[in-house]
C-alpha cells in the first residue's frame, strides 16, 4: 500500500487542516519524515492509522489526548 495524500485536523496539537502530499514527496523514490521533537512527525502516522483502522494504537483504547478539544 502506499498512501497519496493525508488530509487532517484535529489530530495533537494541529487545529488547522494539514495535508500531506505523498504523491509529490515520493516522486523521486524514497523519502523520508525529518524533523526535531514535537514536529508532529508521529501525528502524520497517527492520522494514516486513524484513517485506515479508526483508532490509533498508542491511545490505548481512546482518543483522550489526541483530538484537538477545540475542534
Amino acid at each position: 500500500m502506499r498512501p497519496i495524500e493525508l488530509s487532517f485536523s484535529g489530530l495533537h496539537s494541529y487545529m488547522e487542516q494539514q495535508t500531506v502530499d505523498f504523491a509529490a514527496l515520493g516522486a523521486y523514490g524514497l523519502f523520508g519524515i525529518f524533523g526535531p521533537t514535537g514536529a508532529g512527525k508521529s501525528t502524520i502516522l497517527d492520522g494514516i492509522t486513524l484513517a485506515l483502522y479508526g483508532k490509533i494504537a498508542r491511545a490505548a483504547g481512546n482518543l483522550n489526548g489526541m483530538i484537538h478539544l477545540q475542534c
